[in-house]
């Protein structure tokens, strides 16, 4: 049995098609009194108006089959199998009946649909920044073989926060910890090295990875010079301080010595003076 909502979208099965009319919904958005609602509404107004009546079409449907005994996910993962080119206006829509769940409606598609990944991470970015690591770890979770898409998608909505993007990612899947030290140096260069000992500093007890991590990056930079971010002396000196506390040898940081990222007498003030 078909069924048609007042927007002009019929449900049959998992099929839903869009007549030509689509209808302005009354001020939903209006209702939602949370900071997240708030800043839902402010992007979703400086969409085009096309855009926002898609919107607004995709929330009819979910609020429709929420009468019908749908749940908002299940209803969200039907309709971005669909119409994955929509993915951004219905989770738009179904963030707007749940603000508080963007996580949890974000997992659900891209556990769905992993090719959406990144859109998924963007559109859940643009709409609540302050979510940024719980937003990455999920991501992250959901799907980890995208890892290296979901940290240079959360590197460039928040590249001031790049410290927290590789410590969440580098906690949440370690053995993934090169191609995150890799896409976080390549998506973010200036705020790369700082961020990444201040994410050091963070997790001590990853420090041998991460600093395996780097190693591996700046040897594969060898071959591609335009790959390796711009360093500073100080940047170095502060790098080799942590990773001195942290357990890293003078015999293991002689690579980068021999490669001519650090001087002896850089090793020497960490290492001999016991700084």
């Amino acid at each position: 049995m078909a069924l048609t909502n007042r927007v002009g979208i019929t449900f049959i099965g998992a099929t839903l098609m869009f007549s030509s009319t689509v209808l302005s919904l009354p001020g939903h958005a209006a209702t939602v009194a949370t900071s997240q609602g708030d800043e839902l509404i402010s992007y979703i107004k400086l969409l085009p108006a096309t855009e926002q009546k898609k919107i607004e079409t995709y929330e009819s449907v979910i609020r429709d089959h929420l009468n019908q005994n749908f749940s908002t996910i299940r209803t969200v993962r039907i309709l971005t199998t669909h119409y994955p080119q929509d993915v951004e206006q219905i989770l738009l829509a179904a963030y707007q009946q749940h603000p508080k769940r963007i996580a949890v409606i974000s997992r659900a598609v891209i556990r769905s649909e992993p090719a959406l990944t990144t859109d998924v991470l963007d559109t859940a970015l643009s709409v609540a920044p302050d979510d940024c690591e719980e937003i990455v770890r999920m991501a992250i979770e959901a799907e980890p073989a995208y890892i290296d898409d979901i940290v240079a998608v959360a590197a460039q909505h928040a590249p001031e926060k790049l410290d927290s993007i590789i410590r969440v990612a580098i906690t949440t899947e370690p053995d993934f910890s090169g191609s995150i030290v890799r896409s976080a140096a390549l998506s973010s260069p200036t705020e790369f090295f700082d961020a990444l000992v201040n994410a050091v500093t963070q997790i001590p007890d990853s420090a041998q990875t991460i600093f395996y991590a780097v190693r591996d990056f700046f040897t594969d930079s060898e071959q591609s010079p335009q790959t390796v971010p711009a360093t500073s002396s100080e940047q170095w000196s502060a790098f080799i301080n942590q990773a001195k506390s942290s357990g890293v040898t003078r015999e293991e940081m002689e690579w980068f010595k021999e490669q001519g990222y650090i001087t002896e007498q850089q090793l020497a003030a960490v290492y001999e003076n016991g700084h």
